[in-house]
């Protein structure tokens, strides 16, 4: 009677293990996060510095997943920011400089995905990337008593058909990487404006370019790597 007792509770205990496994390898996690690693990447396989550099830039820090049964919601971002107090080139001047910029890059689309294999996966989808890019600099160079400053904004909405592969480390770590064709729409404009070194020397009025538009298509190649964690 023990002895079956014993079975008994076995049993259940071996039962509610296996259910549990079986519920961890089938849970579906529906978000992803993830950061451009490639320059960990680069130094893992040491990839030389100046070559690397000549055709890579990070244009987006974090990405972002949201997984549905149809698709993948997918969104992300990145940016630089500067400031800088500049020198005075003349003895005399006692005007304050400064140089600053700031820019930001997103992006947001929709993808599909099939696998290749238990590992292996391929994705390709549509991306709508707004840009934005400001820079100002009191004191580039100096003429003729003047600091001569530039200012400068610029626009970018683009359209960008996308594909990539990912290889997934283990059910929530993957490594993906993905090339795109983006048709741009750009919009700049800009201004001159000069400095008086010392009041001898009278205002001089701003030049203004006009706004300008372009549209151009520009290649993205696959030499990023992201690394994303599923949550």
């Amino acid at each position: 009677m023990k002895k079956t007792i014993f079975t008994f509770f076995l049993s259940i205990g071996i039962l509610t293990v296996l259910a549990q496994d079986t519920t961890m390898k089938s849970k579906v996690y529906r978000n992803e996060f993830g950061i451009d690693a490639t320059g960990f990447v680069k130094q893992f396989l040491n990839v030389n510095q100046s070559e690397f550099s000549n055709y890579y830039s990070p244009t987006y820090y974090l990405t972002y997943r949201r997984h549905f049964k149809c698709g993948n919601l997918r969104f992300a971002i990145g940016g630089a920011i500067e400031s800088q107090d500049l020198a005075p080139a003349f003895t005399g001047d006692s005007n304050k400089y400064h140089r600053n910029s700031y820019s930001i890059d997103t992006r947001l689309g929709w993808e599909f995905s099939n696998d290749l294999s238990k590992r292996w996966q391929v994705f390709y989808g549509l991306d709508f990337r707004p840009s934005y890019s400001y820079s100002k600099n009191d004191a580039p160079y100096w003429n003729g008593g003047y600091a001569n400053g530039s200012e400068s904004k610029s626009q970018i909405y683009a359209v960008a058909p996308l594909l990539g592969f990912r290889i997934k480390i283990n059910n929530r770590l993957s490594l993906s990487t993905e090339t795109s064709l983006s048709f741009n729409f750009s919009q700049s404009s800009s201004r001159r404006y000069y400095i008086p070194v010392t009041s001898q020397y009278p205002p001089i009025p701003d030049v203004v370019t006009p706004k300008t538009k372009s549209f151009y298509s520009s290649f993205s190649q696959p030499v990023f790597i992201i690394l994303t964690f599923d949550i």
